[in-house]
């Protein structure tokens, strides 16, 4: 009796198996053109590709299984376009449905339409990290299923668009959220370094920049409205820039569903365009709300009406702002800077905070935010003891990596506690120590990325390192 039970068992229930596919030279795929050809990926499977230099045919690929991880390991693949496209669209398409894409760079993406792009999302929902596209037409660009929740962060997005105005570094199109954090998205060529239609936005803790010689359009470009919260970044606008408006809401007409909410919190914002717009706001958006922000240098702060505009931080002289190291572009405060406890705390709405718990750390990495008493302007807290907040772990030292078998971890501070999560942030270790060094042996580490977090009383640091 028990043995039929088992063969019913066995024949009625549904039995799948996720597979790892490996690509690399010394693999059973050499390239990811090669695995895509050979039609064995299934709905959640794992593609793991060897950190090589790939060009041309061999990069590209169309997905169409639903839930993949897509990731490269043993460092970090680059894929080269070299004048190759798949599908009309770019490097990869993803026709699949929430999968994952981590430690990949995309480069060279380019077609006849001029919007080529290191991914062309034609499912829905999709999460990147850790990655780096530079020097495409497009970097991200969407189709408009109107569904599906889009999360990208710790990426780099550089010298993206085909210089017409009409490609961008990336274009997100009307999906129902984007959350964007923790990223670096600079030097645009004409387009945005953020173009969204989503009807939700949550754009937090970011970097947006031209800086000497970049010559962007918008750095953020949100043209059909929807609920956004723009919180904790960074937008540094050049003198070449191209269009005016750093930050743009509605301005093609505010088409996504009500309710249309922009919450612009705790922003430093800098321009140095002649003519500048800090931001531009759709008449008709039903909550405008710019508090706790640095608005630095010559122009208008608002082009619109806002509902609230409180705390902020405004000064046509970028060095009364009394910043770290503005020639550099840093952007922390010092100890006579204005903007220290010039904000103040903002009720949550609808159970989402306005209050930053994280600073940007150069490059896509994030900080803990500690606000001692009354919250400072902009995107950086000031701390008394260590001048500027990211700057508690600046010493820290971390190597090799990638590594084979030991980590060394050497700062100057004894307490701490160490943790280390797996890529898809499974706690792996955590421990206290209390010298200035110590070692991590992660040798029974599984290959591929990993993030250590290193935590004291100052705050949080977190660091990738690659496991070979």
């Amino acid at each position: 009796m028990k043995t039929l039970f088992l063969i019913i068992f066995i024949l009625v229930s549904p039995v799948c198996f996720a597979t790892i596919h490996q690509v690399g030279s010394s693999k059973n795929f050499k390239t990811p053109n090669e695995l895509y050809l050979a039609e064995v990926v299934q709905t959640g499977d794992t593609i793991e590709i060897d950190g090589e230099t790939f060009s041309g045919e061999t990069t590209l690929a169309v997905w169409y299984a639903d839930s993949l991880l897509l990731r490269g390991v043993n460092g970090r693949p680059h894929l080269i376009a070299d004048g190759k496209y798949i599908h009309q669209k770019g490097i990869w398409v993803i026709k699949g449905h929430n999968c994952t894409v981590e430690n990949i760079e995309f480069s060279g993406a380019s077609v006849p339409d001029k919007n080529g792009a290191g991914i062309r999302l034609d499912g829905t929902g999709i999460t990147i990290r850790h990655c780096y596209f530079h020097d495409c037409e497009d970097v991200i660009l969407t189709s408009n299923p109107e569904d599906g929740n889009i999360l990208i962060e710790y990426t780099e997005f550089a010298h993206c668009g085909y210089g017409n105005g009409y490609s961008h570094n990336l274009y997100v199109g009307h999906v129902n959220s984007l959350t964007f954090r923790f990223n670096y998205t600079h030097h645009c060529k004409v387009g945005h370094c953020l173009k969204s239609r989503a009807q939700n936005n949550f754009i937090y803790y970011n970097y947006f920049a031209d800086e000497n010689d970049g010559y962007s359009s918008r750095l953020i470009d949100l043209p059909n409205g929807g609920f956004t919260i723009v919180m904790g970044n960074i937008l540094m606008q050049g003198q070449e820039a191209i269009n005016g408006n750093a930050f743009g809401y509605g301005l093609e007409g505010l088409i996504n569903e009500a309710p249309h909410e922009l919450y612009t919190i705790n922003n430093t914002f800098v321009n140095k365009r002649s003519g500048a717009r800090f931001v531009s706001v759709k008449e008709g958006t039903s909550v405008v709300n710019l508090s706790n922000n640095i608005f630095a240098g010559t122009g208008t702060v608002l082009e619109g009406t806002a509902t609230t505009f409180e705390n902020n931080v405004i000064e046509t002289n970028i060095t009364s702002l009394k910043f770290l190291n503005e020639n550099n572009f840093d952007y922390h405060l010092t100890s006579t800077s204005p903007a220290i406890d010039a904000g103040a705390s903002i009720n949550d709405m609808n159970g989402l905070s306005l209050t930053p718990d994280f600073e940007y750390v150069h490059q896509m990495q994030s900080t803990k935010r500690t606000i001692n008493e009354n919250i400072d302007a902009g995107a950086f807290e000031y701390d008394s003891g260590t001048a500027a907040h990211s700057h508690t772990f600046s010493s820290f030292l971390v190597y090799p990596n990638p590594v084979q078998k030991v980590l060394h971890i050497e700062g100057t501070t004894k307490n701490r506690q160490i943790s280390v999560y797996n890529i898809t942030g499974k706690l792996v270790l955590k421990r206290q120590t209390e010298g200035f060094s110590t070692n991590i042996d992660t040798g029974g580490f599984p290959k591929g990325i990993y993030i250590l977090q290193l935590e004291n009383e100052k705050g949080i640091k977190s660091l990738k390192f690659v496991k070979n």
